[in-house]
């Protein structure tokens, strides 16, 4: 007997939720022509899904902005911006919210991401601003105050030489020393 699974509407969220200034809004789920199409993009500029660095994400997000100028436009929406095809009507929504275009294009290639690589890239896209050198508002002083507290670890759990008698132990090496500084040099 064939197994038989409950409707996928159970199991999956029905879009995507981004909050701009206070409001949030929910990205429906793409169409499947959307998703063709985002994925034709993928491959022509980049896999976003298979990005490993936030810096991979965000040059992977520029390139599909320009390679979407390059493939012929969806049935229906030819005259549609990359932002309005991606948004759908989350787009003039939040025009008529008076979002700013910079946040609208940014919400669209978070859109862009959800859509090749899923909720976790999307994630990492939308958190890190579309910029991998900007990891969160307490960014700087987080970084400081690790850097403070490695640095009295590593000071706290230096040893002491032990003995100071003019006697050595042998290297626990069988070759020489030479052999041993040469880094797996063979001569």
């Amino acid at each position: 007997m064939m197994a038989r699974f409950g409707d996928l509407d159970d199991y999956l969220d029905p879009g995507l939720k981004l909050t701009v200034r206070g409001k949030e809004y929910t990205l429906p789920l793409p169409s499947a022509e959307l998703g063709i199409w985002c994925r034709r993009i993928a491959l022509m500029a980049g896999e976003a899904g298979a990005a490993s660095t936030d810096e991979e994400l965000a040059e992977a997000t520029t390139r599909a902005r320009i390679r979407a100028a390059e493939l012929p436009p969806l049935p229906g929406a030819e005259r549609l911006e990359f932002e309005q095809l991606l948004l759908g009507e989350v787009h003039a929504e939040m025009m008529r919210d008076g979002i700013p275009d910079p946040y609208i294009q940014f919400c669209a290639q978070t859109a862009y991401v959800w859509i090749v690589g899923g909720e976790d890239q999307a994630e990492r896209y939308w958190t890190s601003g579309g910029h991998p050198e900007a990891r969160g508002p307490d960014n700087r002083a987080t970084r400081r105050a690790a850097a403070r507290k490695t640095s009295t670890d590593a000071a706290s759990t230096t040893s002491s030489q032990g003995s100071t008698s003019g006697t050595s132990s042998r290297p626990k090496s069988a070759g020489s020393g030479r052999a041993r500084r040469s880094r797996g040099r063979r001569s």
